[in-house]
């Protein structure tokens, strides 16, 4: 069974710290940056470019995490590691998972709001 794809401990502490006028600018911004993030990830991937590939995945990873996005960091962080590894090889099956747990996640932060 997976975990769900937000951490509503965070999300608690967000609201608590931010307000709930604030949250919904930061998820919108969220939902609205990370495809491209995603879509420059996967071209760098395509390119051989691990320096930008690794650059584009702690970005996703940083951004998820402070949403409670904590799954989808986590595998971010894989991608980040195999990134710094130089060698791209091994990112082609994680990357596909990866950008396939997206629209779950996506959705959910639609729910929001």
């Amino acid at each position: 069974m997976s975990n769900p794809p937000l951490d509503e401990k965070t999300l608690a502490d967000l609201r608590a710290t931010l307000g709930d006028d604030f949250l919904p600018e930061l998820i919108a911004t969220y939902l609205e940056e990370t495809p491209l993030l995603i879509k420059d990830l996967q071209e760098a991937h395509a390119e051989g470019n691990a320096q930008a590939f690794t650059r584009l995945a702690h970005s996703i990873k940083s951004s998820s995490s402070s949403l409670g996005a904590l799954d989808f960091s986590d595998k971010a962080r894989e991608l980040e590691t195999i990134g710094k590894s130089g060698d791209l090889s091994q990112a082609a099956l994680k990357l596909t998972e990866f950008i396939g747990t997206y629209p779950e996640l996506e959705q959910s932060l639609k729910n929001l709001l």
